[in-house]
């Protein structure tokens, strides 16, 4: 055993010690500086001004490029350690405007140029000090012709052989510069696109103000919306969120005005679910506002160097909006999957808990709603598309915390509520209670399912954020390569996640709209309301019944037979409407028939015994028939 480590100690002292020879570049020169540039002092840190070593496929005016480039860097996002010591700058005009050797061909008297590289252990001790990330810059690099490292360890061998000089076999010790107290004033507010440069003393304070700095030694910040995303993807997601947002409102105001407003008996389900839409309202006209304001970009401030935070008024006052509203549609929902439970199991019994529960939940929507907003906590979402409550831990204790219990008890309901339905087609054989139910469980169960995305996909983002930021090395490696850096990103949740996301927050108001808004019992009250029965209405409902009446009086012959012929005409059509009528009143009752019946119950009590009951399940179910939940099942 002990000779296998000798072994491999030999084999590694060999090769850490060994020198590979360097090919000579035969167009390679050596030339004096061509001094410095505005951001690239380098004539204080060259150890030789005449001589600097340039090779066939390079030329000084490009290394400057380079160092301009990094030289920008350095005072933007380096170290206050790393931009103080003079090693930093020797090393850094070294590596791009290396010292050079020179000899003379005796046989073409011609002149041989060899650079003098930086030592290994030389760049590394830089970079380490400086932070350079491995993906900017590595002390590892392999020159692509040789393919040989670009920073030996000790010294560079050349084979001077064909070259007819004194010693054939020369070596070149790499170049290891000391400190020394020369210093530099870097420009500190270069930042490379897309960041933006923001002169700040105090990082914590600017970063509550909504800046996000890319360390804590630089005045560089991130570019918002946060690059997670081209900026075209970005305007997609905007355009969803508008869209969304003025539908929602639209479709739960719809619902809002025909069943609160304009329906005459407003039964306790109606406010109930009015409440709950009412809710949906709110949180929708939070997007509404921000559509108004400019849209989600309208949270963007300074260019894009700092999102909205509590001092803005527009983010506070949205952030309020929402928060106050979803945290009560969160708690109306619940209510309405215990009442959907209740009245498939309790068919005739009445649910006598709304005039309690309305105040209970109002007051915990607002205590949810007022802590955020006294401790200055609404601020926008860096990397979605609105102002929402700041800080992990209030998230999680004001909204997530109730989401998530929310859903786990509503999840017992639906499955009663399927279990009862159950019960009931299999004792009587009659599944007609799942198509009278069918449509508030889709309610429920649809708004469940984007109440679990919603809760899934924040749980999701807290767990992965450090791979979201740690994946901010690649994008700045990115954008300092790529040719558009707009097009660089960060790596994050796909658009295709957050897009769900920004669906499921605005989408409430649309389902709402076509689940409870497009039925018969919704156009009767239209139909019946001042909205379609004022005097305008009626007024143009005569003009046009008048000139209906003109033009088929035009086309009828001007005879008395003609007259005659139309009266009996007539007659016969209104017989005809009163046999129709007769054989209607006659018939079974239908959808519509029932919904009128229900419309017309007086309703004016508090209680939930006055709850709309449009299907007459408590006429169709008899308590005879059928005992729910009862042991005896007939």
């Amino acid at each position: 055993m002990k000779s296998i480590f000798i072994i491999l100690f030999i084999i590694y002292v060999f090769q850490v010690n060994s020198q590979t020879i360097y090919p000579i570049d035969p167009s390679g020169k050596c030339e004096p500086y061509i001094g410095d540039t505005p951001s690239s002092p380098c004539s204080k840190f060259l150890n030789n001004l005449n001589s600097i070593y340039v090779s066939s496929n390079a030329t000084q005016q490009n290394a400057m490029k380079k160092l301009d480039e990094y030289f920008g860097i350095l005072g933007a996002i380096g170290t206050s350690s790393c931009k103080s010591d003079s090693l930093t700058y020797k090393t850094l005009c070294s590596i791009y405007l290396p010292g050079c050797e020179s000899f003379i061909n005796n046989q073409t008297n011609t002149t041989i140029a060899i650079p003098k590289r930086i030592c290994y252990n030389i760049c590394n001790k830089v970079t380490t000090k400086c932070g350079v990330p491995k993906f900017y810059f590595t002390c590892d690099q392999i020159e692509p012709v040789s393919g040989l490292p670009m920073f030996p360890l000790n010294y560079s061998e050349f084979n001077l052989t064909n070259y007819d000089v004194a010693d054939s076999n020369y070596t070149v010790e790499c170049y290891a510069p000391l400190s020394d107290n020369i210093t530099v004033d870097l420009d500190s507010s270069y930042c490379p696109p897309p960041l933006f440069y923001h002169n700040s003393t105090d990082h914590d304070a600017d970063y509550d103000r909504g800046y996000l700095f890319v360390s804590e030694s630089s005045n560089c910040v991130v570019p918002n919306p946060v690059p997670l995303y081209t900026n075209e993807q970005w305007d997609q997601l905007y355009n969803l969120s508008n869209t969304l947002s003025v539908l929602s409102t639209f479709g739960s105001l719809y619902l809002l005005v025909t069943f609160i407003i304009l329906n005459p008996k407003v039964t306790s389900f109606d406010r109930m679910y009015g409440f709950f839409n009412g809710s949906v309202f709110m949180m929708s006209l939070s997007g509404v506002i921000l559509f108004i304001a400019g849209g989600p970009r309208a949270l963007i401030k300074d260019g894009g160097a700092r999102i909205s935070v509590f001092e803005d008024p527009l983010c506070s006052s949205t952030g309020f909006i929402f928060q106050l509203f979803a945290i009560n549609a969160i708690l109306f929902w619940a209510y309405m999957g215990f009442d959907l439970w209740w009245r498939v199991k309790f068919i005739t019994k009445p649910l006598n808990i709304q005039k309690y529960y309305v105040p209970i939940a109002f007051t915990i929507s607002f205590i949810f709603s007022v802590i955020p907003l006294a401790t200055k906590n609404y601020r926008m979402v860096r990397g979605n598309i609105h102002c929402w409550v700041h800080k992990a831990i209030l998230q999680n204790t004001l909204f997530f915390g109730p989401l998530g219990l929310t859903l786990t008890i509503s999840t017992g309901f639906i499955g009663l509520v399927i279990y009862e339905i159950y019960k009931i087609v299999k004792a009587t054989g009659r599944g007609g209670i799942m198509k009278l139910e069918i449509k508030p469980i889709l309610n429920i169960v649809l708004i469940y399912f984007s109440f679990v995305y919603i809760f899934a996909f924040n749980f999701h983002n807290d767990n992965n954020q450090k791979n979201t930021y740690g994946s901010i090395d690649e994008f700045f490696q990115c954008t300092l390569e790529s040719d558009d850096p707009s097009k660089c990103t960060v790596g994050g949740p796909s658009i295709g996640s957050l897009g769900y996301f920004i669906f499921c927050i605005r989408i409430y108001g649309i389902y709402c709209f076509f689940l409870q808004g497009l039925n018969e019992r919704a156009f009767k009250i239209w139909k019946r309301s001042i909205v379609l029965n004022n005097k305008f209405i009626l007024f143009i409902k005569v003009k046009l019944f008048s000139m209906d009446n003109n033009n088929n009086n035009n086309n009828n012959t001007p005879s008395d037979g003609g007259n005659s012929s139309t009266t009996a005409g007539t007659s016969t059509i209104n017989n005809n409407n009163n046999k129709f009528n007769k054989k209607k009143n006659n018939s079974k009752p239908t959808l519509s028939t029932m919904d009128s019946n229900a419309y017309s119950n007086n309703n004016d009590s508090d209680s939930d015994s006055d709850d709309y009951d449009p299907y007459h399940k408590k006429q169709n179910l008899n308590q005879n028939d059928i005992e729910i939940g009862s042991v005896n099942l007939k």
